[in-house]
């Protein structure tokens, strides 16, 4: 389940948001008279999976959050089927001499390219007709929480 996650600090007793904008937006998701949940916590750093130089765990957030949505999209149970789907489709391949596309895999990327490529995927994605009519959109690392 992806959570949304809005960001603001406390200034007299009262929440400043900083991205109030779409803080309202995301409110109109919800019914009048709909009962919601909101927690509050100090901000904390992610913690990253530990590879040299990560600044964020975009591995986690790939799977958790850009790659399920476009599965749950399109209905699809397989996930690495979606995520090679997603490489050919965002041009992270290479053409064979029959023509054939063979994605490379992302897991030889390094943070900055693997977080310029999750960008790709967020644009390619939220165009419509690539994954849906209208487009699909997938929230910003720091705009959900994931496991």
């Amino acid at each position: 389940m992806i959570k949304q996650k809005f960001y603001g600090i406390i200034k007299n007793g009262q929440i400043i948001w900083n991205d109030s904008e779409y803080f309202a937006q995301h409110i109109l998701k919800f019914k009048d008279g709909q009962e919601v949940e909101m927690t509050l916590e100090k901000k904390h750093k992610r913690r990253s999976s530990g590879l040299p130089g990560e600044a964020a765990n975009f591995n986690g957030y790939y799977w958790a959050v850009v790659v399920r949505i476009i599965a749950d999209e399109m209905g699809e149970f397989d996930q690495d089927l979606v995520h090679h789907w997603i490489q050919l489709e965002v041009g992270n391949f290479q053409t064979m001499k029959n023509g054939t596309r063979v994605p490379l895999g992302t897991s030889k990327m390094s943070s900055g390219e693997f977080a310029e490529y999750c960008s790709r995927v967020r644009m390619w994605a939220a165009t419509p007709g690539n994954v849906c009519d209208k487009g699909c959109y997938i929230p910003e690392p720091n705009e959900v929480e994931y496991e």
